[in-house]
Formats: C-alpha cells, sequence, structure tokens
C-alpha cells in the first residue's frame, strides 16, 4: 500500500511514481542509513538518508514541494517552473537538487545544479545512483574500520 505522502507526490508530479524508486524506498540500503555524511567547509553533519537520497516520505514531499514553491531563477534572471515531471529525490546540501524523471525522458538520476539552473543526467540509472553513493560515503569508513 503507498503512503498518503507518496499518493500526494503522484498527484504533484502529475505522473506515477517509478516502481524501480518504490521498490528501492521499500528495499532501501541499510548501509545509508548508518552512513553519515560530513560538509568540511560548515561542518553539517547527518546521514545520507536524511541528504542525499531520502528516506522519509515527508522530508520527500517536503523538499518536492520546495523546489516548486515557486519559480527557479537561472543566473541571467529568467525564471521558470520546476518540471513537474521530475521528482527531487534527494539534495546535495548546498542548493542542488538530486531528480528522476517520472516520464522516463531522461534515464538515471538528474542532478539540478543550482549555480547554473542547469539540469544535468549523473548516471544512467537508479542503482548506479546508489552505489555511487556507497562508494562516496560507506567504502570510506569500511577502510577505517578495517586499519583499526
Amino acid at each position: 500500500m503507498m503512503s498518503p505522502e507518496f499518493r500526494q507526490l503522484e498527484e504533484l508530479c502529475g505522473a506515477p511514481l517509478s516502481p524501480a524508486w518504490l521498490q528501492m524506498q521499500q528495499d532501501y540500503p541499510a548501509e545509508l542509513t548508518q552512513a553519515l555524511r560530513v560538509d568540511e567547509d560548515d561542518e553539517i553533519s547527518g546521514r545520507v538518508s536524511e541528504v542525499e537520497l531520502l528516506q522519509c516520505p515527508a522530508s520527500i514531499l517536503q523538499i518536492n514541494l520546495e523546489a516548486r514553491s515557486g519559480p527557479v531563477f537561472t543566473p541571467e534572471n529568467k525564471a521558470f517552473d520546476w518540471p513537474a515531471e521530475l521528482l527531487v529525490i534527494g539534495e546535495s546540501g548546498d542548493g542542488d537538487y538530486f531528480c528522476i524523471d517520472l516520464r522516463d525522458e531522461v534515464h538515471g538520476v538528474v542532478q539540478f545544479v543550482s549555480q547554473t539552473s542547469r539540469f544535468e543526467q549523473l548516471t544512467d540509472t537508479l542503482d548506479e545512483y546508489v552505489e555511487m553513493l556507497i562508494m562516496a560515503f560507506c567504502e570510506d569508513a569500511e577502510t577505517e574500520d578495517e586499519l583499526n
């Protein structure tokens, strides 16, 4: 059964949620729920499941409402509306969003780069994105454990 937040997301995006993404949410990678992220510039910490790949349905709904709360401005001060079909699944912590295209016109994960207001394909599949996060946030911790 789908959560009320996920039903709201389908309405907000005007498209059904991706079966692959729903499956990933159901079988969320355990290592990412434990993986700590640290931004060395300002010492913001948290878990990967709270930022780069959101796990909480309420947080996912909230970030999607935030992305659509008003026009997005480019560096040239041109405004555009957030594309309805792009579901935000996480963020970088410094203004970038990670998204999937619910119409599957762009495969994998797309990154909205806030500095340029451009969308760039980050990975070819959602699985590649998850693997990228595990490599970035979990392998260092495993190496440290092995050294201790």
